[in-house]
């Protein structure tokens, strides 16, 4: 089974300020980063995907950004492309005398998107689906995982005859939660099938902030009819990994006029027109290409809104299983098992402890590089990862820390736990807990910061003692300049944002009478 591969790169909204999302919103200077760009062990997030892929062996690996950030991904990963074909030029080199060349591949095609859609759905409406010429795959570029791609796989080739997706979930194995996350969890509907031969099935999604609201979760008895067998999870994180068939496309596409859309010449009879078309809108359709192993390849034409996020679409695509008299073809659910590691670096927090886990993997490998000037009285643990061209002076002590190129740090400085982006500079005496600095920050003498998040240019006063604050350089702008900024945030909020983080926002599914 060829597949092909679309990674979707957004701004990073919640990764702010160190990353391009909502600059315009909190009226700071851009100094954020490319969200794909944003470094996690000293690596670029994406690569991590990248490589990711290159182990799945898709038929081709598409990168799809914001027409503004597409260009300086690419030039971001320009390095890490030439040193893939060097590896894979390397081992052919080596397996190609051997008994072993049968392990032997050329690397596939790294394309890269522009989009200009508004949305995420949009963007897969309107962008992808003509480039999809077969099953695919979409995929977020900040997950981190130990799991090797083809349980993914596996798990979509033996899925349920009738699932035209599947969608992967997994359980939040962090100790500890980010509070400005507690309220963005949602409620997992799907049916389980412990007692069946069926495999669980997702049937629908409900924000926890809106069932606080309405005091009860309001589950639609049709659902609980066609699903007896029902689970509700509030534990179940979703990977927005998508493994979709062709099929899905037809599902997607355009419904054009003359196919139950109402026409802008007919306006005035478009309501006749609509309920004379009804009855096909409902056919069976026998048009659409045979899955390899469906033997009644039937599929029901509903109208879906793609002028929304990703996971709001497969959330749409979910219910079409029982808000219909009629059975249509479902989603497929599955639970990574917990033997891994998998999350996704969408957040401060989760990014932190993304570069954590990179770095115990790392600890045996990465401990020292030649290329930093270190003194010799300076202890770097054998967890920390240091870029190239840093400056280390005497008696400072690097625990558990990602310190990116170009950065300098001063005399008896203790760094634990932090996050360094390039060319930062460290004065003497400075302690540093558990801290995220911009590249080019600057942290004044004797200073102790402790869960902090300091802006990329931000200079911090010597002597300063801050904990859980987020520094950012203030852009005083005119009134006129910030109600034109705040327009312009407001009507590009959901542009390729975070990969489908807009689906925190309640959307009225129209099943129920509030």
């Amino acid at each position: 089974m060829e597949l092909q591969a679309f990674i979707l790169c957004g701004q990073g909204h919640n990764l702010w300020p160190f990353s391009q999302g909502n600059l315009e919103q909190h009226h700071v200077s851009a100094n954020g980063m490319t969200k794909a760009l944003l470094p996690i062990g000293n690596r670029s997030m994406l690569e991590y995907v990248l490589d990711w892929c290159d182990q799945a062996d898709f038929k081709e690996i598409n990168v799809v950004g914001n027409s503004d950030d597409i260009d300086a991904i690419q030039r971001g990963l320009q390095n890490y492309l030439d040193l893939r074909d060097e590896q894979f030029k390397l081992v052919d080199k080596v397996l190609s005398g051997s008994t072993h060349n049968h392990h032997l591949q050329d690397p596939k095609p790294i394309k890269f998107i522009k989009s200009k859609a508004i949305s995420t759905g949009e963007c897969l409406q309107k962008e992808l689906l003509e480039r999809i010429t077969g099953d695919f795959v979409l995929l977020p570029c900040d997950f981190i995982t130990d799991i090797p791609p083809q349980i993914f796989i596996d798990q979509y080739r033996n899925r349920d005859s009738d699932n035209i997706a599947m969608t992967f979930y997994y359980k939040n194995f962090l100790e500890s939660t980010d509070k400005k996350q507690a309220g963005k969890q949602f409620f997992t509907i799907y049916a389980s099938n412990e007692n069946t031969d069926a495999r669980p099935v997702l049937l629908d999604i409900y924000p926890m902030a809106d069932v606080k609201k309405s005091k009860y979760l309001q589950v639609r008895t049709h659902l609980l009819w066609n699903y007896p067998n029902t689970t509700i999870s509030t534990k179940l994180e979703n990977s927005f990994v998508y493994f979709c068939s062709h099929e899905i496309c037809q599902l997607l596409a355009e419904r054009k006029p003359g196919n139950g859309t109402i026409s802008k010449n007919h306006e005035e009879e478009g309501v006749q027109e609509e309920s004379s078309k009804e009855h096909d809108d409902i056919m069976l359709d026998t048009t659409i290409k045979p899955n390899y192993f469906r033997q009644e390849n039937q599929l029901v034409k509903d109208p879906i809104n793609c002028h929304k996020s990703l996971g709001k679409i497969f959330r749409d695509l979910a219910r079409r299983s029982w808000q219909h008299s009629k059975s249509r073809e479902t989603v497929g659910m599955f639970i990574l098992p917990e033997v891994g590691a998998f999350f996704r670096a969408n957040s401060l927090h989760v990014y932190t402890e993304a570069n954590r886990f990179i770095l115990r993997i790392k600890a045996q490998t990465l401990a020292t590089n030649t290329q930093t000037t270190t003194a010799s009285a300076s202890a770097i643990g054998a967890d920390a990862v240091i870029g190239n061209n840093c400056t280390i002076l005497e008696k400072s002590n690097i625990k558990l820390s990602a310190i990116g190129p170009g950065c300098k740090i001063g005399n008896r400085c203790r760094i634990a736990g932090s996050i360094l982006l390039p060319n930062v500079t460290i004065e003497d005496e400075v302690i540093l807990e558990n801290v995220i600095i911009g590249p080019n920050g600057i942290i004044g003498k004797k200073s102790k910061l402790t869960n902090c998040c300091v802006e990329g240019y931000f200079n911090v006063e010597p002597k300063s003692n801050l904990k859980g604050e987020t520094l950012t350089k203030l852009d005083f702008e005119s009134d006129e300049d910030m109600s034109s900024n705040a327009a312009e945030s407001s009507s590009d909020n959901e542009s390729l944002e975070e990969e489908y983080e807009d689906e925190y926002e309640y959307e009225d599914d129209g099943l129920f009478d509030h």
